[in-house]
């Protein structure tokens, strides 16, 4: 082909490979963009879920190797966090979480729901990842399922009368988490 010229005939195999990888990165980004971005349901939206029958009931492996459920923590405000290893917005966020649960204190109440496939995962994620709020064990995802979520990384905001005033679908930041818990707990007791 003389110099100048654009080829009008079909695509090189190096071309069309440079685009399909182009495209692949494009469509991944995207994905990327909304799961992090996080979504919110509205508290009227959450509070149906507050009734759910097996919310608070639902048994889960505590850190010491006991049994235990959400109703052990009644009539404290929570922040009930599901998370995997598996999950790389969960990895992102548990700094977050443990700089916040830090900075509150006894304020808020924070429980890790771990959504791996073994305890042995959960142990070895949870020692890795230095929380220092309690984390729980629940193999089969009961609470999960009870909320009608289906994201990971999903957050509850649960007030001290036992209603799930807000759920955050995604990613938090510190920032985010303290203002979402300044506005959905703050003097709900």
């Amino acid at each position: 082909m003389p110099k100048g010229r654009l080829s009008t005939g079909p695509l090189r195999p190096t071309s069309a490979l440079l685009t399909t990888a182009v495209i692949a990165v494009a469509m991944a980004t995207l994905g990327l963009l909304a799961l992090f971005s996080g979504t919110e349901r509205t508290v009227v939206d959450a509070a149906a879920v507050g009734d759910a029958p097996g919310l608070f009931d639902a048994a889960f492996t505590t850190s010491d190797g006991g049994s235990g459920s959400l109703s052990d923590y009644h009539g404290e405000p929570l922040v009930v966090n599901f998370f995997a290893s598996w999950c790389p917005p969960c990895r992102a966020e548990l700094p977050d979480f443990e700089a916040v649960h830090q900075q509150l204190g006894e304020e808020v109440t924070f429980v890790g729901v771990n959504q791996d496939f073994t305890e042995e995962t959960w142990r070895a994620f949870v020692a890795e990842s230095d929380v220092s709020y309690d984390t729980v064990f629940q193999p089969n995802s009961e609470i999960w399922n009870e909320l009608g979520t289906g994201a990971m990384p999903t957050t509850a905001f649960i007030s001290p009368n036992g209603e799930v005033v807000h759920l955050w679908a995604g990613l938090l930041t510190d920032d985010k988490l303290i203002e979402l818990i300044d506005e959905h707990l703050a003097d709900k007791s």
